[in-house]
Parts: C-alpha cells; structure tokens; sequence
C-alpha cells in the first residue's frame, strides 16, 4: 500500500485554505503551493501538492457535473409543469446520497482518528435518512393527490352521467373504473 499525501496530515483548516487555493488557481502552480506551504511550516512537496490537486480536481469536475445534470433536471421539469410524481426529489436526493457516499470514503481515507471519523460518519448518515424522510414524504403525498384528484374526477363523472341518464350499474362501473377499485 503507498504512503499516504503529506496533505492529510495538514491541519483541517490548513487544507481548506490548500483547496481553495487549488480552485481558484485552476488546479495549477503546484510548485508556488508547495512553497506557500513552506512559509507556514509545513514540508510537502511539489509532488504531493500535485497528486492530492490532482485527486481534488476529480472530484471537483465530478461534482460540479453533478450539479450541471440537477440544474438541467431541474429545468426540463420547470418546462413539464409541476413535478407531481417527485422526479425532481427523486433525483436530488439520488446525487446528494452519491455524494454523501463520496464523502464519507473520504473521510474513512483522510482521517487518522477512529472516533472522530465515525462522528463525522454520524452525521453523514443523519443527512442519509433526512434525504430518506423527504423522498417518502413527498411520494405519499404525491399519491395522496392522485387518490383526490381521482376522487374528484370521479364525483365530476358521476354528476355528468346521471344527467345524461346513464344507469346507475354502468355510472358505478365507471368510477371504479377511474378510482381504481377492482
């Protein structure tokens, strides 16, 4: 098994500054970090600057593609009109538990601390069944709205029918037919 970076072994805020650098530098001048990180004490090479930007940049373009497929899911639904079915949800919640996922691999790999590691974990699992409860909830009421929308087409139908002098046998098959009932 390699080593593991040098950049782990950073402290947590030392490496959001390294990240943020990484960004907004387009993933380049590895060699002026790794010398930035030499002024602030910390012996990390050129190379492992560049192999953990490297790693960063992946996962950042993945990300960032996510989000590009979620803002146009999100705008292909805004075209179909309201998303009854929660297909909007549905893919949300599929791209945050992905990444989610992502980000408790990360910390299993980044963190030395078993006991901190499965307090972070706790929390990503929290966020898990949260996205969980959301996706149920919306679904339920997605099909609480199909059962009154049904039931009002079915009343709807009733009153039309039976003033057009349909039979009561017939009037009855047809909402059972529109309600779904065998």
């Amino acid at each position: 098994m390699a080593p593991r970076n040098k950049v782990f072994s950073l402290p947590q805020d030392v490496r959001e500054e390294l990240n943020e650098k990484l960004v907004s530098s387009g993933f380049q001048g590895y060699e002026a970090l790794a010398g930035w990180l030499g002024e602030r004490g910390y012996n990390v090479s050129k190379s492992s600057v560049h192999r953990y930007g490297q790693d960063l940049q992946e996962e950042f373009e993945e990300a960032m593609g996510d989000v590009r497929k979620t803002t146009e899911l999100a705008r292909a639904m805004a075209n179909d009109g309201e998303d009854e079915s929660g297909h909007l949800i549905d893919a949300t919640a599929r791209i945050v538990q992905d990444q989610l996922l992502r980000i408790s691999i990360a910390m299993r790999k980044a963190e030395e601390d078993p006991a901190k590691a499965a307090k972070q974990l706790g929390s990503v699992t929290k966020a898990l069944a949260d996205i969980g409860r959301v996706s149920l909830s919306q679904k339920k009421w997605a099909k609480e709205l199909r059962v009154e929308v049904a039931r009002e087409a079915a009343e709807k139908a009733e009153t039309s029918m039976a003033t057009q002098g349909m039979s009561r046998d017939a009037i009855d098959a047809i909402k059972r037919d529109i309600l779904g009932i065998a």
